[in-house]
């Protein structure tokens, strides 16, 4: 596992601007942040239907305003996602992706913020690429939905695809996991009084009550605390339309949510499978591996083929990320202009959707001879030069003794000889790159190479 690493340097506009809205999220001290209003409704419909242990705070005799937030948490997440073209979006779209991957936190402790913030994030910006990929390729084809992805204006704040179906979309994803939050479930998993750990691992029995509490809280909230909001205004006509918008996303929002739970549900899964992707590349799991996150397109497929998810949304998924997760750490063997290989490896950060090949990965060089680089090419890894895969470590390999090491001794200060060929990385960890706020646009306009 990564360990976390210092910050070193003030950090990018755009990495404080993420660093905001993920404080508006999981922040337990704020009131209207998401985690504190989840945890205050979920307490709040415990107590009122009589559940035993459920306290409300001191002063609290009202059930809590939850849907002004969270439309409004989801206008920020648009701005930060959505861009001013299709192009643009794609960018901060990756940008986003590769942010959270970077910086996402490994520590227990701080599992508000990842699961309610980062992993959220994450599941928000693939959602929002997959609802758009599925309508412009017709997998979806329900009339209503079309018609407001046809209309859409990317600059237009109003435009209804982002009202009534992308905004819809996100409140989906955040209530999804919001009983997790919910008394009975924490209970489960650490005890009455914190005695036990919560990342052990459940028993079937375990695991299965733990999954049906979060389900139960999630649609409690749905049903019970999403409300229409009030017309402001004077004009009957006006508050009828209102009224009318209201109650179709949020006819939307539960829609979504009964759906996610069947398995073969094109809308159902357009939640369900970023929420696994996420889960299998962001820290949190105890069989977190970073060598291993490559493998998560494997495990969706498997996944697919045992009905667990929607095959045809997979493959298309699939198209939109890649093998490599954004902010994948890549080494690679630079291709020469006469097409031979060189005789040394470089460094790379997966930085863009929709590779052409959802194996070579579509990357931002971030070294010279082994050395940090600032303002590096883009480059198309192809599998006969990406370490990760076993020709391209066989073929290093075959590289002179004394070359080798001398490679690697640039490197890495501790290796030993006879360890050559486990000293050939699959991949590197770019955490600590990142940290540097010099380091942190991997994303503006650069030339693209292909190796």
């Amino acid at each position: 596992m990564r360990s976390p690493a210092p910050k070193l340097a003030a950090d990018s506009s755009f990495v404080r601007e993420l660093k905001r809205l993920l404080s508006r999220l999981s922040a337990v001290s704020a009131a209207d942040s998401l985690v504190s209003l989840f945890s205050d409704n979920l307490r709040y419909s415990s107590f009122a239907c009589g559940t035993a242990g459920e306290k409300l705070p001191d002063g609290q005799t009202i059930k809590p305003e939850l849907t002004a937030q969270l439309w409004f948490l989801a206008e920020q997440m648009l701005g930060l996602i959505e861009g001013s073209s299709p192009a643009d979006t794609l960018v901060r779209s990756a940008r986003l992706l590769g942010c959270l991957q970077l910086t996402a936190p490994v520590s227990p402790r701080r599992w508000r913020e990842r699961q309610f913030g980062y992993k959220l994030l994450h599941r928000a910006t693939l959602s929002l690429r997959l609802l758009d990929h599925a309508l412009a390729h017709q997998l979806i084809t329900e009339p209503t939905l079309l018609l407001h992805f046809r209309q859409r204006q990317p600059q237009n704040p109003d435009c209804s695809y982002r009202l009534q179906v992308q905004m819809p979309l996100l409140v989906a994803l955040m209530l999804l996991d919001a009983g997790q939050l919910d008394g009975k479930a924490q209970r489960l998993l650490t005890g009455y009084s914190g005695e036990l750990d919560s990342s052990r691992a459940l028993s079937a029995e375990e695991r299965a009550e733990y999954l049906q509490l979060i389900q139960d809280g999630s649609q409690r909230l749905a049903q019970q605390a999403l409300v229409v909001l009030p017309y402001r205004g004077n004009d009957k006509q006006q508050r009828q339309q209102h009224q009318h918008s209201e109650q179709q996303k949020l006819a939307l929002v539960r829609l979504l949510l009964q759906q996610q739970q069947q398995p073969l549900s094109l809308l159902g899964n357009l939640l369900k499978i970023p929420q696994v992707y996420s889960s299998m590349v962001l820290p949190g799991r105890q069989r977190y591996v970073y060598e291993a996150l490559p493998k998560a397109s494997l495990l969706l497929k498997d996944s697919a083929r045992r009905g667990q998810l929607h095959s045809t949304l997979v493959e298309h998924f699939l198209q939109i990320t890649g093998v490599f997760p954004q902010g994948f750490g890549i080494a690679f063997t630079p291709q020469q202009h006469d097409g031979s290989q060189q005789e040394k490896y470089e460094l790379a950060i997966v930085n863009q959707l929709y590779p052409p090949n959802i194996a070579e990965p579509l990357c931002r060089v971030v070294s010279r001879n082994l050395q940090y680089r600032r303002g590096g090419h883009n480059i198309r890894i192809s599998i006969a030069h990406n370490l990760y895969f076993k020709p391209a470590r066989q073929r290093l390999a075959t590289i002179p003794k004394q070359r080798l090491q001398d490679i690697l001794t640039q490197l890495s200060a501790d290796w030993q000889p006879g360890q050559i060929r486990s000293f050939i990385p699959r991949c590197w960890h770019p955490e600590q790159f990142f940290q540097q706020a010099e380091h942190q646009n991997l994303w503006n306009n650069a030339v693209l190479k292909h190796n």
